[in-house]
């Protein structure tokens, strides 16, 4: 048996249940048992709890389960599997309709992973999957970034805007960051060129162009951004709204992510963290077992960097996770 955080009605965080459930078993082929040292909470654990997102989550009762980013240890795997060996660190994003990774054990396809390099605190690689994959696929696949791009990043200092603003600085970008007067520092420390607070100023009225404009809280649009874009900008949003859905019908450079498991994204970016060019924030620590207390936390929407779930207290003294 194992523990896992379930919900079974829509709701806020109370509707969240750790329960007793049946430890998976490995397949025959091209699988492993991953114990799970760390996840993350991403924004669309709270909006899949609340029912926000139906048309993945379910549209009456949640299908989709608790949790996207998979840190961990191989226990087991099935006899076909040659690269990879039993206590490799490895991490996994799953897929937006499956979900998950908000208990001890999972069950997964081999070549659905990649190994941790041993110099990498696991415990920052939990923040990573979902919220750098979404950075790196807006910024590299759906932007096309290139040296010398500019790029503005509303939302600077949140999970995925935290990452996006190293990714944008590693590839040769000029940074904009948008973020509250409180957390400017806290971007300019991540390599961004100039900081806007939108507390004391409007970003849609300033007189620079960008190259990309990246909309990570998604407050705006692109036919509110489209002024500030060059001749060939790019904008890209993060959550499928009507507005969002429309102007992608009708703008070419209107541009939505949808995140994806994506083991080349995966693999850049820790590349990135093994150089030392790529760090996640770790704004708080919760224990599974506070998972209420975690959501509450990250719902309020004023973190800065990620959220991290320890998945058990006590490790077996034969496994080091950092």
């Amino acid at each position: 048996m194992m523990k896992q955080v379930l919900y079974s009605n829509y709701g806020n965080s109370s509707v969240l249940k750790i329960e007793e459930t049946e430890k998976p078993s490995i397949g025959k082929k091209n699988s492993l048992l991953i114990r799970i040292c760390y996840s993350s909470l991403n924004a669309i654990d709270w909006k899949n709890r609340k029912g926000d997102f139906r048309l993945v989550s379910g549209l009456i009762k949640p299908r989709t389960k608790q949790g996207f980013d998979v840190v961990g240890i191989i226990e087991e795997k099935s006899n076909d599997i040659k690269n990879l060996n039993i206590g490799d660190k490895v991490v996994r994003l799953l897929g937006n309709f499956e979900g998950g990774s908000l208990c001890e054990y999972i069950v997964v396809k081999a070549d659905s992973v990649v190994k941790i390099p041993n110099n990498i605190p696991i415990n920052q690689v939990a923040g990573l999957p979902m919220a750098g994959t979404t950075a790196w696929l807006a910024l590299l696949k759906l932007g096309g970034l290139k040296k010398n791009d500019r790029v503005l990043i509303n939302g600077g200092s949140s999970g995925v805007g935290h990452i996006a603003i190293q990714i944008a600085k590693a590839y040769g970008a000029k940074v904009t960051s948008v973020s509250s007067t409180k957390n400017l520092d806290f971007c300019k420390q991540l390599g961004a060129d100039f900081t806007i607070s939108y507390q004391n100023e409007d970003f849609l009225k300033t007189t620079s162009t960008f190259d990309i404009i990246f909309d990570v809280v998604f407050n705006t649009s692109y036919k509110k951004t489209k002024h500030l874009l060059a001749p060939n900008g790019i904008y890209i949003g993060t959550t499928p709204t009507g507005t969002m859905i429309k102007e992608l019908l009708r703008y070419k450079r209107a541009k939505f992510v949808s995140v994806h498991p994506n083991q080349e994204a995966l693999k850049d970016l820790l590349r990135l963290m093994k150089e030392n060019i790529l760090k996640v924030e770790i704004d708080k620590e919760f224990m599974l077992n506070d998972i209420v207390n975690a959501h509450d936390y990250i719902e309020a929407s004023k973190t800065v960097g990620k959220v991290i779930i320890k998945i058990k207290e006590e490790q077996p003294n034969n496994m080091v996770y950092n």
